[in-house]
């Protein structure tokens, strides 16, 4: 039976010593530099304050109000708007405060923080973006659901708001190094990972950089080559063709040939791309095992989801476990902080609605802490909760939710009569060592994420859909029943009634689920060798 990985690669730094470092140290060697806690803010602009009068950035008066992306980069501890050009890259020496806001169609607004950090940030700038975030955080009421991201090791939501991919760029603010000299064409070689939400990493311009299962970005300018890993699905290398065009469009003002290097082309193409690399050949490129495998963090199938009451009265963080999966909804009481660990990379903090202020800001510091005593990895992802802004991810963990104005269970409910049911769409394939299943989720999903290449798993609550693309491998449709089983297992949910649809047979109630269906939408869906062509 397949292993079910929930796939999130998510991050942390130590956020504990961050917020001491921003509040607490009196002396240091940074005496003379303004930190967080000391930004002075009378610059004459009219500032505004938050519940407990703490002065509040101008730069976020209008955050939250629209729906969709707005992005805030750190620059000496203060917030400044991101240009929406540069949507989607970021510079490793930086941090950033990204929020994304979503209205229903009752006009309900509800938000997303995510406080990015590179992985060359000072420590000052990440503890300035953390503070940031919950300064953001309580302007929009104290509401939104904040999450931590590192570098290479995003949560899913986090790389979904950018559908061309994340792109990290040496530099930063502090090292002067602000923006792309559009008439200084640098040699850059870029590594595409990732199949749906895809990170373009900067690597060293070398043959030994590269491996035949990834796609490949070289930028030299006037000219840019993706070189197509033999080994990488055609949803890849659509991917890689929109991360060029982005590189394109943000660094050299749209100007710039974008070459497609792959099985397909002329030896010219292939002897052009080398000599712009300055070196190897077809023959030298590394096997695709070199570029190792996106899921970094295996668990102990031993450890079992558990929730855990946090208390720090004593001075001493304690969590007391009060239940193991599947849990009870009444486990978490509305005075207290509880921690659910999933033993999967990810750690949610719930905060009672009846919290303190106290409580409410020290929530993930707490967390940091739980994950250092188990010794998880320092990008093990935190998510804080306030209570009545669960997430179907995290109340999937449960085996009865009730939202405040139900008044019956609806895991119990019909779900055609469910309205507060948030459908799930996820990724499925088999991993390519060890026979594993491997499952993404797809955010903010629509029907162009049902590619013809993929077999698709959608949790409609009590019905599971499991979506057959006309050119899946065999394999994958061969174990697609197993594939439902282990996944309705790893829920912990009863009465899960599967049903397998193939693409183009789609029933009315499938088509429900998304926001709009075009029957001819895979005729009108770009081919991939016709964009090469084009």
């Amino acid at each position: 039976m397949g292993e079910i990985k929930v796939y999130r690669r998510n991050a942390t730094i130590w956020l504990a010593s961050l917020l001491l470092c921003a509040f607490v140290l009196e002396t240091s060697a940074l005496t003379a530099q303004k930190r967080p806690a000391d930004i002075n803010y009378n610059s004459g602009s009219k500032r505004q304050k938050t519940n407990d009068n703490r002065i509040m950035d101008p730069a976020f008066a209008n955050a939250g109000k629209q729906a969709g992306l707005e992005i805030w980069r750190v620059e000496d501890f203060k917030p400044v708007a991101y240009p929406k050009n540069d949507y989607g890259k970021f510079y490793t020496g930086d941090s950033y405060i990204v929020l994304f806001t979503k209205i229903n169609k009752n006009n309900q607004k509800s938000w997303d923080i995510h406080f990015w950090l590179g992985t060359e940030t000072s420590q000052d700038e990440a503890g300035a973006a953390a503070i940031l975030t919950v300064q953001l955080d309580e302007l929009l009421g104290g509401d939104p659901v904040e999450y931590r991201e590192v570098q290479e090791h995003e949560s899913q939501l986090f790389l979904s708001h950018f559908k061309n991919g994340v792109r990290y760029i040496a530099g930063g603010v502090q090292s002067g190094f602000t923006h792309v000299d559009r008439n200084a064409f640098e040699k850059r070689l870029f590594q595409v990972k990732g199949s749906r939400n895809i990170r373009v990493k900067q690597v060293n311009p070398s043959i030994s950089s590269m491996n035949r299962g990834d796609c490949f970005i070289l930028d030299v300018g006037k000219d840019i080559y993706v070189f197509v890993g033999k080994k990488s699905r055609n949803v890849e290398k659509l991917k890689a063709i929109g991360a060029a065009s982005q590189i394109r469009d943000q660094d050299h003002a749209g100007k710039g040939k974008i070459t497609i290097v792959d099985e397909y082309s002329p030896m010219s193409d292939f002897e052009n791309f080398f000599k712009a690399l300055g070196e190897g050949s077809q023959q030298l490129i590394p096997d695709e095992t070199v570029g190792g495998d996106d899921q970094t963090f295996e668990t102990n199938e031993a450890n079992i989801v558990t929730l855990y009451k946090v208390s720090d009265a004593s001075g001493k963080l304690q969590v007391t476990p009060v239940g193991q999966k599947p849990l009870m909804q009444a486990y978490l009481d509305t005075n207290d902080c509880f921690i659910l660990d999933t033993v999967d990379a990810n750690i949610f903090v719930w905060v009672g609605k009846k919290c303190n202020d106290k409580e409410r800001r020290e929530a993930m510091s707490k967390a940091e802490n739980y994950m250092t005593s188990k010794k998880y990895p320092k990008w093990t992802n935190i998510q804080r909760l306030v209570e009545g802004t669960e997430t179907t991810a995290f109340t999937q963990y449960f085996k009865t939710w009730r939202g405040a104005n139900e008044r019956r269970d609806r895991i119990v409910r019909s779900v055609s009569t469910d309205a507060d049911w948030e459908p799930r769409l996820f990724h499925a394939e088999i991993r390519t060592t060890g026979g594993k299943f491997r499952i993404e989720e797809v955010h903010h999903f629509d029907q162009k994420d049902l590619n013809e290449d993929d077999v698709m798993l959608l949790d409609n609550g009590l019905e599971l859909y499991v979506w057959i693309g006309n050119s899946a491998s065999p394999e994958e449709k061969e174990k697609s029943e197993t594939l439902s089983e282990t996944f309705i297992k790893s829920l912990g949910r009863d009465n899960v009634k599967t049903i397998t649809v193939s693409q183009g047979n789609e029933p009315e109630e499938f088509k429900n689920v998304f926001p709009a269906w075009d029957a001819d939408v895979w005729n009108n869906v770009p081919n991939y060798r016709d964009l090469v062509k084009n």
